[in-house]
């Protein structure tokens, strides 16, 4: 449990660290306990930890930022469609009435296409029949 609780404050303790080696690298590279090379390529590897530390926790802040403003706009969406859906259901009946109107409205017009269509045939075999008889009298004649 005591291993949960320090991992879970993992940033403050890198932070505790890294201030105390920073201090050690300083003091000991003013006091001359260590090398000039030694103390400049640990003050590099120190900058470049604490800044790629530093760096990944702007991201994460930036992260959830963006997280959040996601979250935000994904629950406003969903208050959309739920508002969308609510209207639907309510004019649910409405809707099913206009669609058998226009279903109503369809099968007419599909009625009187076809009546029309059997008088246009009717008088084409009318004409087709008269066109026939005339050509048997030219025949004839």
């Amino acid at each position: 449990m005591l291993a949960f609780a320090w991992f879970k404050h993992w940033d403050k303790v890198f932070w505790v660290f890294f201030l105390i080696m920073v201090c050690v690298v300083a003091f000991g590279g003013f006091s001359g306990l260590i090398s000039f090379e030694f103390f400049i390529l640990l003050g590099i590897l120190l900058i470049v930890i604490g800044a790629g530390k530093l760096a990944e926790e702007i991201s994460k802040h930036k992260i959830m930022g963006y997280q959040n403003d996601i979250y935000k706009k994904i629950y406003q969406l969903s208050q959309h469609l739920e508002k969308t859906f609510n209207v639907a259901t309510m004019n649910k009946e409405k809707t099913e009435f206009r669609l058998q109107k226009l279903d109503q409205k369809r099968s007419e017009f599909e009625k009187r296409m076809e009546k029309r269509y059997r008088e246009i045939a009717k008088k084409v075999i009318e004409l087709e029949n008269k066109i026939n008889k005339l050509a048997k009298k030219i025949e004839n004649k």
